[in-house]
């Protein structure tokens, strides 16, 4: 028998077809096969339809999250939509308190209390809006003032270690830093984008209380909706915007990569106080007890950072060329080197995407004679607790230590520019030494017959791979060879990096002097013989281009 369509009409229990209630013989008969089903059958079968029903509204109240509450003051019963902690009775407008609510394993521990009242902030946001109406965050924040609401929105207050791995663009080397986080609010709802709700902290939490229901009553309460996974996540993404300026700076680049970990987490539950409304892509909050504002309208912007180095180092020979030769001239070398410059700089690179996210500054409310006065300023409310990162590396002895990260110091920039230099005048030095060895025991002067400038066929071809070399090779074994510090307490740093100017030279871009994998060093000969016929063929036409600029120099 069909059981699950509808207990308004039976079903033949052998053959599945409609069956009409036969009047005289009190029962239900088929009209397609004649067979019989009781008046008990037909009960039972509409009693399991009932039982089917109730459990499956059992079930999609519990997914959907809703529940149902009686009224102690009227009777009616009482349906909590998901994520609603607290509802007034529509027939007597009692306000009934969700279960979750006075489940004491399940109670917040911590609570802010609102500050600001609700036409208090819905004049800052709409005058907010006015403000800044020539944005579309503006325009639709006027717009959409008719879903402004305000309530207390379930938090995580986390304290524990994080940690990241941090890598830089264009390079392979990984860098891992560390910090603690204190007393950070972690969004625990799907009420707006957490990375919006950062945007109006701080809160003040010398002002945090008990929880106590006094201070929920008459005001929207919503329940936590996140799971432990998701708020793990949340964590991590604004620990990674905590750790960001900071890596930036020792990294010394935007295009940098963090990848957060959380470690062994303390947490409290806590409702803070904040209004919101959200309209299509719209998001606008603010925070209901210091009056900070952030709406985001999910628009991004692009950093292209990758552009402003080449531009520098074009402008730099543009400048050299024209002091040299003229306008001309340097119009011709910025746009050879300009070719150059961006060519090697920004290959493989993209731009940065970032979210827009307009915000206020650091907020404070106070009232001077019962009128709401909000000071806002960067150092309002700064957290008194230290979140920036420490990077680690392990010492000499194979223990991870706290360091600090540097790419240049004196030594290694004499010694790049010393090695450059040498490539590019080769000749000069080679030809002075065959010089010195010529007029040895004679009366002729050094520079009766040493010309330098003979030997411009190599100056020019060396002046190019310099300035290969430089823009693509150094600048990213630099970055993939740091010197480092370990920080010592009460010492002065003490450098456990050796070697900070292997892989360094000319040669390095052929693979000449950089140890692999395995610490092995390539020689100049073994280079032009792992290319073959190719390396043999440019070993001999540098060679012979050196020769003979050497020979023209001393001729």
């Amino acid at each position: 028998m069909e059981q699950n369509k509808t207990p308004l009409r039976i079903y033949c229990k052998n053959c599945g077809a409609p069956a009409g209630f036969d009047i005289i013989h009190q029962t239900y008969r088929c009209t397609s096969c004649g067979g019989e089903t009781g008046i008990g059958e037909a009960k039972k079968s509409a009693l399991n339809w009932q039982q089917m029903k109730k459990k499956q509204t059992a079930a999609d109240m519990g997914a959907s999250g809703a529940e149902e509450l009686s009224c102690p003051s009227c009777g009616a019963h009482i349906f909590f939509k998901a994520g609603e902690a607290s509802e007034s009775c529509a027939y007597c407008g009692t306000k009934l308190v969700r279960s979750d609510m006075t489940d004491p394993d399940k109670l917040p521990e911590l609570i802010i209390p609102f500050y600001i009242t609700y036409d208090e902030a819905r004049k800052r946001m709409l005058d907010w809006g006015h403000k800044h109406e020539n944005t579309p965050e503006g325009q639709s924040v006027v717009s959409s003032m008719g879903n402004f609401k305000g309530a207390y929105l379930p938090y995580r207050l986390v304290k524990g270690p994080v940690s990241a791995e941090v890598c830089r663009d264009g390079t392979e080397r990984k860098y891992h830093c560390r910090g603690y986080l204190e007393g950070i609010a972690v969004s625990a709802g799907s009420e707006a984008d957490n990375m919006v709700l950062n945007d109006i902290e701080p809160f003040d939490w010398s002002e945090a209380k008990e929880f106590d229901y006094g201070y929920i009553a008459g005001q929207n309460v919503k329940l936590a909706t996140l799971s432990d996974k998701n708020i793990a996540a949340n964590v991590c993404r604004e620990t990674e915007q905590a750790f960001l300026p900071m890596v930036e700076k020792v990294l010394q680049t935007k295009g940098v990569d963090i990848r957060a970990e959380t470690g062994d987490m303390m947490s409290l539950s806590a409702l803070l106080p904040i209004y919101y409304m959200r309209s299509g892509d719209l998001t606008a909050v603010m925070n209901g007890q210091t009056g900070r504002i952030a709406v985001s309208k999910k628009r991004e912007k692009k950093i292209k950072y990758y552009m402003l180095e080449p531009l520098i180092y074009t402008v730099i020979m543009t400048v050299i060329f024209g002091i040299w030769g003229g306008a001309e001239l340097a119009f011709y070398a910025g746009m050879v080197f300009g070719c150059i410059f961006f060519a090697a700089l920004t290959d493989g690179k993209g731009p940065i995407t970032r979210s827009i996210t307009l915000k206020s500054e650091n907020a404070k409310a106070h009232r001077e004679n019962d009128e709401l006065k909000i000071s806002e300023s960067k150092n309002i409310l700064k957290n008194p607790f230290d979140i920036t990162p420490v990077f680690y590396e392990k010492n000499r002895d194979g223990a991870e230590v706290p360091v600090k990260i540097r790419f240049y110091n004196f030594t290694r920039c004499v010694y790049m520019i010393f090695r450059s230099l040498i490539t590019v005048f080769l000749p000069a030095v080679l030809a002075a030494f065959f010089r010195l060895i010529m007029i040895s025991g004679t009366n002729e002067r050094f520079a009766d017959k040493f010309n330098i400038g003979y030997g411009a066929a190599w100056y020019v071809l060396g002046f190019m791979i310099f300035i290969i070399y430089f823009v693509k090779q150094a600048r990213n074994n630099v970055f993939e060879i740091p010197i480092i510090y370990e920080l010592r307490e009460g010492k002065p740093p003490h450098r456990i990096t050796k070697n900070v100017c292997k892989g360094l030279s000319v040669l390095s871009m052929f693979g000449i002097g950089v140890p692999d994998k395995d610490g092995k060093v390539t020689t100049l000969f073994g280079a032009l013989r792992d290319m073959g016929g190719m390396g043999c063929g440019l070993g001999c036409i540098l060679f012979f281009i050196l020769l003979g600029s050497t020979a023209a120099i001393i001729s």
